[in-house]
């Protein structure tokens, strides 16, 4: 698949999605720490790479790959996917609370585009990733939720 529209746009391919859904999960092990440390300009960093994540996955679910200098994003969103991640983008203060909450926001939308990549692309979900990273969450960080529910996974 190549066209413009107005970029020129590929499909992504395979194995750029299955490292997607694996970089996810190892991006955000490293909140915790960052936390820890009150590295706030780090965690900032952790947000916008974990959702630069989930945004290459609904441009791959639309059949398309991240268009490298592209200046019409928009165009490959729906307005649905746009509002999601735009609620992410939301921080009240910049403070511990504030990250964690950025990101369990966008652990809920990777974990119901993750399972539709899976099934579209045939790859692997990266179950020892996101076990490892869950449980680094959970026992290091006591704001973390134990649950995130979405129609699609529960953890």
């Amino acid at each position: 698949m190549s066209s413009e529209w107005p970029d020129e746009l590929v499909k992504p391919n395979r194995g750029d999605v299955e490292r997607l859904l694996q970089n996810f999960w190892r991006v955000l092990d490293r909140l915790p720490d960052l936390l820890a440390r009150d590295e706030m300009l780090l965690c900032a960093e952790v947000a916008v790479a974990l959702r630069t994540d989930v945004l290459a996955m609904m441009l791959a679910l639309n059949g398309v790959a991240y268009p490298a200098g592209t200046r019409h994003l928009n165009t490959y969103l729906s307005e649905s996917q746009r509002n999601a991640l735009n609620r992410t983008m939301l921080l009240p203060a910049v403070s511990r609370d504030g990250w964690i909450a950025q990101c369990v926001a966008l652990v809920v939308i990777y974990r119901w585009y993750a399972p539709q990549l899976v099934e579209a692309y045939g790859v692997d979900y990266p179950t020892d990733d996101e076990r490892y990273t869950w449980q680094l969450l959970v026992e290091n960080l006591p704001e973390w939720p134990k649950t995130v529910t979405t129609d699609a996974v529960q953890a």
